[in-house]
């Protein structure tokens, strides 16, 4: 693997996470809040053996219902490093408020600067 390449992972409900399989993802089907909560932190803290410690992966998308039972400390640490984002997506499961939407457009307009996806 080259030192620049990233890794991405979903994280949720068994059924909700094999299309991302098929794109070439890692995915990781929980059927516990708990379980799922123990397995984004390992991805979190899933480091190369390199002097950095570079994350192995770029991204871990989080199934929303899941994302949404994450404390507050959790969520700080999670936006305290730029590698992994951990972002929330929908799911069957999801609710109507459009959670993961709004936790996205939060997160980029944070990145850039402004609300692109306004």
């Amino acid at each position: 693997m080259s030192e620049n390449t990233f890794k991405l992972a979903v994280v949720g409900n068994p059924s909700s996470v094999l299309l991302y399989k098929a794109l070439g993802c890692d995915t990781f089907g929980v059927t516990t809040n708990e379980a799922g909560r123990d397995k984004v932190e390992a991805l979190f803290r899933d480091v190369r053996d390199d002097e950095n410690h570079t994350s192995v992966y770029a991204v871990v998308f989080v199934d929303e219902s899941l994302y949404k039972t994450f404390n507050d400390e959790q969520i700080e640490k999670f936006s305290s490093k730029a590698l992994p984002a951990i972002i929330p997506v929908p799911s069957p499961t999801s609710g109507d408020d459009d959670f993961a939407t709004q936790r996205l457009r939060k997160i980029v307009e944070r990145a850039v600067g402004s609300d692109i996806l306004g």
